[in-house]
């Protein structure tokens, strides 16, 4: 019984560690920087955040398999995006806030994504970055500093338009042009 009391004494200090470095106000806003967080792909290797991420335009969508309100179709758009922008240094990178079970069928789908998809268990990242809804999107210039936000559905255009004018230092290239 001592045990299970010690394991949840250094799970409470974990969680209570990880918490300490986020913002306590409500959520990230336009300027801030984002937090150092460390979570793991869907094939349970370790991403950090962020450092994967430094020198490229990011856009991060919190999303949830479970989520009823998140259209899982845009994390396949994202994909296209990506083709279609990463030589120019852009990275999208989903982060799945809930528990995922590995014989989930629904998880299959979104193996041929290249892009990182990645699994925030516990909503620990999702706090820290003050996310309190799904979906949530943030857009990340190459320092690391929140440039753009979107609480709530956002189309593929609308998503391509928020990252280009960052990528592209505030002017819009529609389709590449």
């Amino acid at each position: 019984m001592r045990s299970i009391k010690g394991w949840a004494v250094l799970l409470s200090l974990l969680v209570a560690a990880t918490l300490y470095g986020c913002h306590k106000r409500a959520g990230l806003q336009i300027g801030d920087a984002i937090p150092s967080v460390m979570l793991n792909d869907f094939h349970g290797r370790p991403i950090s955040l962020p450092g994967n991420i430094k020198g490229k335009v990011a856009l991060l969508r919190f999303w949830s398999i479970d989520c009823g309100f998140c259209d899982k179709e845009v994390l396949f758009s994202l994909e296209s995006l990506y083709q279609k922008y990463k030589d120019k240094a852009f990275m999208p990178v989903a982060i799945n806030v809930s528990r995922l079970v590995k014989t989930d069928e629904r998880i299959k789908q979104f193996e041929r994504l290249s892009y990182p998809m990645l699994v925030d268990e516990y909503g620990l990242a999702a706090k820290c970055f003050g996310v309190i809804g799904l979906p949530t999107t943030f857009v990340i210039d190459e320092a690391g500093i929140v440039r753009g936000k979107v609480v709530g559905e956002a189309g593929r255009q609308d998503l391509e338009k928020l990252f280009t004018t960052i990528l592209y230092k505030g002017e819009f290239y529609e389709d590449g042009h």
